[in-house]
């Protein structure tokens, strides 16, 4: 049995007081609660407040639990080089990338999140819904796992999109990035390496995760 995590989520087009109304919640569960995993921060990115706005009252969270309170950011859902949401998300010390479409554009970024062993969460099918990409055989990151960053694929927004799960997004980077069977298990552990649970759960995770990976292989060695 594992413990649900939940990251809280802000949005940056409602402004400030929001955004601190939720940190402050925030700071306080994580304080009283294992339920609470970290904070992030949403909303298109080319035409609302960037991360820059409230980076006073992040550091002022981070300041009151240090270590305990993790950043989730989502940052770089943008085909602009003049998109900064990167730099501050990174500065921000987060653990994880949300998207990160443009991540490709800045070379020192892209070694700065290979150094300090951030994930990209990847969302394919988003990116291709939305309009960031119109073929995901040119998907930035392609580029991304050929340079040694860690990538996870994810379903970004499931209930607007009204999907369920990632089969839809694995398929189809599967198919468009020429993926082998072992860069579809490196992408699955990099899920489980990356969640925001404890070692422990992670380790049991792993293990399960092998169990189901060798019958997958048995039944495709078996039916092929």
């Amino acid at each position: 049995m594992f413990q649900l995590k939940i990251i809280s989520c802000g949005l940056k087009i409602v402004g400030k007081p929001h955004i601190q109304a939720m940190l402050d919640a925030c700071t306080q569960k994580v304080k009283n609660s294992e339920l609470i995993s970290g904070f992030d921060m949403v909303n298109e990115e080319d035409y609302n407040p960037g991360c820059d706005e409230f980076l006073a009252q992040m550091y002022e969270a981070k300041a009151k639990l240090g270590g305990d309170l993790n950043f989730y950011l989502h940052s770089g859902e943008s085909n602009s080089r003049e998109n900064t949401e990167l730099y501050d998300s990174i500065l921000l010390g987060t653990k994880r990338i949300g998207h990160g479409f443009n991540l490709t554009l800045h070379p020192k970024l892209l070694q700065m999140v290979k150094d300090q062993n951030i994930c990209i969460e990847c969302c394919p099918v988003s990116n291709r819904i939305l309009g960031y990409t119109n073929d995901l055989r040119i998907h930035p990151a392609r580029a991304l796992l050929a340079n040694g960053v860690k990538v996870s694929i994810s379903p970004d927004d499931q209930g607007f999109f009204d999907a369920r799960g990632t089969t839809l997004d694995f398929v189809l980077v599967f198919l468009a990035w020429k993926l082998t069977l072992a860069d579809l298990k490196q992408l699955c552990l990099n899920s489980i390496e990356f969640a925001s649970i404890s070692q422990e759960e992670k380790d049991k995770l792993t293990v399960f995760f092998d169990y189901k990976w060798r019958r997958f292989l048995a039944y495709v060695r078996g039916r092929y």
